[in-house]
């Protein structure tokens, strides 16, 4: 079994966070995907090419495959951010996303090339 990796968040009474906090709760049974996964969705999808470019050992080549990969993962939060709230027009108006707003992949920010790469921070949650 691989090594754990606990991670926690912690946020005065009076965040303006406390929202999401509670949302991600286990006490919360209606998420629509699994709770670690939209943990480290959002987080991956910005912060995964910096930390690997933080920690070394990733060729220029990798960080920008990692780069690309994140910046499809962030439009596809756009388009499912978008899609959720009826934003859809603003978003076409905007051209924020270069992708078509059609539908957002339902994988949300999945990719197989994470499946196997080390940097990828997803163990510490299961």
């Amino acid at each position: 079994m691989p090594e754990q990796v606990d991670f926690r968040f912690q946020f005065s009474t009076s965040s303006p966070y406390l929202p999401l906090l509670k949302y991600l709760s286990p006490k919360n049974k209606t998420l629509e995907f699994p709770r670690q996964k939209m943990i480290i969705w959002a987080i991956a999808a910005f912060w995964h090419p910096i930390a690997c470019r933080w920690l070394g050992g990733f060729s220029e080549s990798d960080l920008k495959s990692k780069a690309r990969i994140s910046i499809y993962q962030l439009q596809q939060q756009i388009i499912y951010l978008a899609q959720t709230f009826n934003l859809e027009q603003e978003l076409e108006n905007h051209l924020i996303v270069a992708n078509s707003i059609d539908k957002v992949d339902t994988h949300l920010v999945s990719s197989p090339t994470h499946e196997d790469d080390d940097c990828l921070l997803e163990n510490a949650f299961n």
